[in-house]
């Protein structure tokens, strides 16, 4: 673990450009860093992108896990992330203090036009992590052009997926893509069990009771990784309802 990552993890802050203290809010969780690391490694990662960079927590996890040789690349896309009154630049200057400047690729525009400029410029990647804009209509957006650029065999992670908007795009992507649940992470809520990332092979009823038709009987993560099994091969006018 690089010595950037480590140093949020363990206090919470992380530096200014000055060199003062900034309290780091909304990070990811250590546990939902190894759930990068498990689908880093599923996938054998080299190419990725990431949208929503915030203090760079998630990015930091993922430059870490990618397999390192001339072609590795970490793609990031956030319109927000040098505003003044948000981030001012402080997730890219810790990947920079990390040493991970030179494979990063920062994209300053909405996730929908940053994924399609990705697309136009035939960038395939074997990795996405999704923590953008949480409203359902933007999430699947998100995940639509991410398909589109995703190998087969890749991995996605859709962050807050315990969010009602982005747990309905989860339900989508269960029902009606080639896609398989690969691992959650503890709701944000939950107390206790924080250290242990749930894979398929240790739910007992699979993903039916994860995304089941019944509310307040399924189990929700605070993040859903999902492994793509193949290419879109629905027919024009293919629909299953999901809940």
């Amino acid at each position: 673990m690089n010595e950037v990552l480590e140093e949020i993890l363990k206090t919470g802050y992380t530096k200014k450009h000055d060199g003062s203290p900034q309290k780091v809010i909304g990070q990811i969780s250590e546990e939902e860093g190894r759930l990068i690391q498990d689908c880093a490694r599923e996938c054998r990662a080299n190419t990725s992108v990431e949208i929503g960079l915030a203090f760079g927590t998630s990015a930091l996890f993922i430059c870490d896990s990618l397999r390192k040789n001339k072609n590795t690349k970490h793609y990031i896309i956030d319109p927000y992330q040098n505003f003044e009154h948000s981030y001012n630049g402080i997730g890219l200057n810790n990947l920079k203090r990390a040493g991970y400047e030179n494979i990063i690729e920062f994209i300053e525009k909405p996730s929908h036009l940053g994924l399609a400029q990705l697309e136009s410029e035939k960038v395939m990647v074997d990795f996405a992590f999704i923590d953008g804009w949480h409203t359902f209509d933007h999430v699947l957006v998100d995940f639509f052009f991410v398909d589109r650029i995703l190998h087969v065999g890749g991995m996605v992670i859709l962050d807050d997926s315990d969010w009602p908007a982005i747990e309905k795009v989860c339900s989508f992507i269960k029902s009606n893509r080639s896609y398989e649940f690969f691992g959650g992470t503890s709701p944000r809520s939950a107390e206790g069990n924080k250290n242990n990332v749930v894979h398929e092979n240790k739910i007992t009823n699979k993903f039916k009771n994860v995304i089941g038709k019944t509310p307040g009987k399924r189990t929700r993560y605070g993040a859903m990784a999902f492994k793509k099994i193949s290419h879109d091969e629905r027919s024009w006018d293919h629909f299953i309802d999901f809940v």
